[in-house]
């Protein structure tokens, strides 16, 4: 958590506190982002709308601080929804903004500590996640687009199954309305804020494993685990993992210790 004070604050950085009255929101999932907010006072609800409904992501309050990815990823889209949940106040800072309130060690190391407390959280609850059991027995999978279903990319939000081809490359996107061109994995139905890219990422069977390879460096970013891809840099996926593209989270299941004959 954060301790430094408004009067802490040098004049510049005095100018970037802003009040938001209770119930306004202060950005919305999917809108551009070039500032992240460390609160003062007041409380804030961050949320992402998934399958039509609002999954609440956190509350924070006081010296807590959300919208970092815009200033430390320049991630190009909000990800969640931010709320305020009474009156706050807030320092909006951009990214020369934060170097100038870095140089205070104390507000370093603060942002750094709450930076790892949040990324052991992300561990700790992937790992519970992970842990959950899966079906012993799973129904056959169509065989949709010509792929078989030795591995599959799971949406947990909506029970779906993506079938990944044995051999060669799963594309995985949104279908494209004005080319008509639609992926091997077509995530549009379970991405209505349209975070996914058309053509976003690939999954690549090869003799020596499974590759995942973001294939579109304008995208909204694509994470093996807790870790953000390199575009056209493959990384090798294992069983359990978790695939984010965008706002869409889906987990890797391999069904057969082996891939089918042939591949």
């Amino acid at each position: 958590m954060l301790k430094v004070k408004p009067m802490h604050l040098s004049e510049a950085l005095r100018e970037k506190l802003e009040r938001f009255p209770e119930g306004s929101i202060i950005f919305r999932e999917g809108d551009p982002g070039y500032d992240m907010f460390i609160i003062f006072s007041g409380t804030v609800r961050i949320y992402r709308t998934v399958g039509g409904a609002e999954e609440e992501l956190a509350k924070l309050k006081k010296g807590d601080f959300f919208g970092e990815m815009a200033v430390l990823e320049d991630y190009p889209q909000r990800s969640a929804t931010a709320q305020a949940l009474s009156e706050v106040e807030v320092l909006r800072l951009g990214r020369a903004d934060l170097e100038a309130f870095l140089t205070n060690p104390k507000a370093a190391l603060g942002l750094l500590e709450r930076l790892s407390a949040r990324l052991r959280e992300t561990t700790e609850r992937l790992a519970k996640v992970t842990r959950k059991p899966i079906s012993s027995f799973l129904p056959p999978l169509p065989s949709s687009q010509g792929i078989e279903g030795w591995a599959v990319l799971v949406h947990e939000g909506s029970g779906r199954f993506f079938p990944l081809r044995p051999v060669g490359e799963t594309t995985i996107g949104r279908h494209d309305p004005v080319t008509g061109i639609t992926p091997d994995v077509d995530l549009t139905s379970i991405d209505p804020g349209f975070s996914v890219s058309r053509r976003h990422a690939v999954m690549r069977a090869e003799n020596e494993g499974l590759f995942l390879v973001e294939v579109n460096e304008k995208s909204n970013g694509t994470f093996l685990n807790t870790l953000r891809l390199e575009a056209h840099k493959p990384y090798q996926v294992m069983d359990a993992d978790w695939v984010q593209l965008g706002n869409v989270l889906l987990q890797v299941r391999i069904l057969v210790n082996a891939r089918p004959s042939g591949a």
